[in-house]
């Protein structure tokens, strides 16, 4: 396996939960009709989990389709909606080639020269490597990285200075020890010298060497209580030096693990640096559950078991392999090769999306893609909507701007379309001229569904206009247009329909069912177009989406939803990842961003309905927790 199948493995599975806190389920589940009952233990009879450090499972990624199972489902990562989003925003921002881009680099370089073995003929600095991250933080793109590497070294210092506070503890009680023990020894010697000596006659000497004997006896227990309560306490702090060490490496371990899945190479590279000028660890292994999720991924990945110094080559790899990738993309467009080029970028941008290299292409190339990219994805559109028209146009499109476009499948459904869809109008006019108005109308639909755009159904529908009377025309094309999901146009043309649908009760049902359907649409229209004038943008938006969930076809409600959701993008970007977190089930994280969605626009009815079922499910929680 490449490095790059692996690291597109790893950023392909993960990508998704880079902006979340949760990492998918590893294993595809079958089929619904092919699912097999859960597993159950002998006693208890509930299902088994499989536990983690990154969470139950990990995903599944087809390299050869590009394809991850998440739950149950299938889906392309570089056809994924949210991957296109992220790769259309960075395809459409100018390059970072400015001189605060340049100057945050330049911070890191220069933190790396100070943790170098060479540096300084091998005195590396770690002092000022760390004074230099609160610097690296200030700058936008480090998104306060460092500043979170800085805070985690300084716990680790933290630490460390509690390990040697308890360690002068731990020396004074050894000294309080041996004199408690001299003590001890002392008050024993005394007691047996006494009890030695001969007894004077008289029953009051006896009384008294009795007590005597009792005092020095209790002085001595004393003595011993009180060693072992030092040697106890020793033994507490001894377990607090280990358990704070172990929790300081831990902690540290998890940060670089972090950075590693956030695709943040250069940050990877800097803390293993500082992992080894802190700790003195020489196998530097990670510590992860061993079989767990975590620990099979970096294995599987970086090809062993995950150390330090393995994540450090991994992230070095995989810089350079992100370089070769920009390098190719270069290579690719001086060819023409668009369609190949831009696969590599999405390659590129998917594993290194914050690498200088990516950052810094040149917007000109960028946009070229960005085109490129946009038709592509509307060809897809066009061929699953079945508007082989405009599907023919962009091929024709997209074979004039990439050389290597492959448009031979595209072609093909378009050509087995136009001639299946011809036969079935050829059908319908030999019925039509025979007589045969059913057998017509079915030839009509099926010719309809295979191709509802033919221009030959016009056609066709004009010839029938022309040996029928209206009232029979306008009723097929009122079938026509109710099998195409036409309504906005019959709803513009309701006079002509409502006529020819005056004896025939199905139709007129039909009809009615358009025309009250459509004026809510139009109500909808003017209500949210009334609210954009009124710069409440996140109202407009809000009112076609709601809009959009009942009547998808119209294309005027698909247009300003568009519009509305370009011009309130941080509203409706909250709302998308409120979202996101609920269908995970991180109710925490939902709750959070339905609040921002609703700071921004206090009146938003989807924001109020997602607080109140997060708030439901975490009133649940508790009343579950607590019966």
């Amino acid at each position: 396996m490449s490095l790059r199948t692996r690291l597109l493995l790893t950023s392909g599975a993960l990508l998704p939960t880079l902006l979340s806190a949760q990492v998918l389920p590893s294993n595809p589940q079958p089929a619904p009709s092919q699912t097999a009952p859960a597993s159950s233990s002998g006693g208890g009879g509930q299902q088994q989990k499989k536990s983690s450090l990154l969470g139950d499972a990990l995903p599944f990624m087809d390299l050869g389709g590009e394809n991850v199972a998440w739950d149950g489902k299938v889906w392309n990562v570089t056809n994924n909606r949210m991957f296109q989003a992220r790769l259309e925003k960075y395809l459409a921002s100018p390059e970072a080639n400015t001189p605060e881009d340049q100057a945050y680099r330049d911070v890191l370089e220069q933190i790396s020269k100070l943790l170098s073995p060479g540096h300084n003929g091998g005195n590396p600095s770690l002092p000022q490597a760390v004074a230099l991250l609160p610097e690296a933080a200030q700058y936008r793109i480090d998104a306060k990285l460092c500043d979170s590497l800085a805070n985690a070294i300084y716990g680790v210092w933290l630490a460390q200075k509690n390990v040697t506070s308890l360690r002068q503890t731990n020396s004074a009680m050894s000294e309080r020890v041996r004199g408690e023990t001299f003590q001890a020894r002392h008050s024993t010697a005394t007691g047996s010298a006494s009890g030695s000596a001969p007894r004077p006659a008289g029953g009051g000497n006896n009384q008294q060497a009795a007590q005597s004997q009792t005092l020095q006896t209790f002085a001595t227990a004393k003595y011993i209580a009180s060693i072992a309560e030092l040697e106890a306490r020793m033994k507490a702090n001894e377990l607090a030096m280990g358990t704070s060490q172990l929790t300081a490496k831990a902690e540290f371990q998890a940060l670089i693990i972090q950075f590693a899945l956030q695709r943040r190479f250069e940050h990877v590279v800097l803390a293993c640096r500082f992992y080894r000028h802190i700790f003195s660890d020489p196998s530097g292994i990670l510590s992860l559950k061993e079989g767990s999720d975590a620990e099979k991924m970096f294995a599987s990945t970086l090809g062993t078991s995950p150390t330090i110094s393995g994540l450090d080559a991994f992230a070095n790899e995989a810089i350079r392999d992100v370089d070769e990738a920009v390098q190719a993309f270069d290579n690719l467009l001086e060819r023409g090769d668009l369609a190949s080029g831009s696969k590599r970028i999405s390659e590129a941008f998917m594993v290194g999306e914050y690498l200088p290299r990516v950052r810094r292409v040149p917007m000109q190339k960028k946009l070229m893609v960005l085109d490129f990219t946009r038709d592509y994805n509307q060809l897809i559109s066009a061929m699953e909507m079945k508007d082989y028209t405009l599907a023919e146009q962009l091929v024709t499109k997209l074979m004039k701007l990439a050389k290597d476009f492959d448009y031979s499948k595209p072609k093909a459904m378009i050509e087995t379309a136009r001639t299946v869809s011809d036969m079935h109008l050829n059908k319908a006019k030999v019925s039509a001229m025979q007589g045969d108005q059913k057998g017509s109308a079915e030839a009509l639909t099926e010719a309809t569904m295979i191709w509802p755009t033919n221009p030959k159904l016009r056609e066709f529908t004009n010839m029938i206009g022309s040996n029928a009377d209206v009232k029979t025309q306008a009723a097929l094309d009122l079938d026509r247009l109710i099998s195409q999901r036409n309504f906005r146009q019959i709803y513009n043309d309701q006079g002509r329909y409502l006529a020819a649908v005056m004896d025939d009760p199905q139709r007129q049902e039909s009809l009615k069912k358009v025309l009250t359907d459509m004026g809510r649409v139009n109500f909808s229209i003017a209500a949210a177009t009334n609210l954009a004038q009124s710069s409440n943008l996140a109202g407009a938006w809000e009112t076609m989406e709601r809009t959009y969930s009942e009547f998808p076809d119209d294309p005027e409600v698909s247009r300003l939803r568009s519009d509305f959701s370009i011009k309130a993008t941080e509203f409706v970007g909250a709302l998308q990842k409120a979202k996101q977190h609920e269908d995970r089930r991180q109710t925490g994280s939902a709750l959070a961003w339905y609040l921002k969605a609703k700071t921004q626009y206090p009146p938003s009815e989807f924001a109020r309905e997602g607080i109140n079922r997060q708030v439901g499910k975490l009133n649940a929680t508790d009343l579950g927790a607590n019966p």
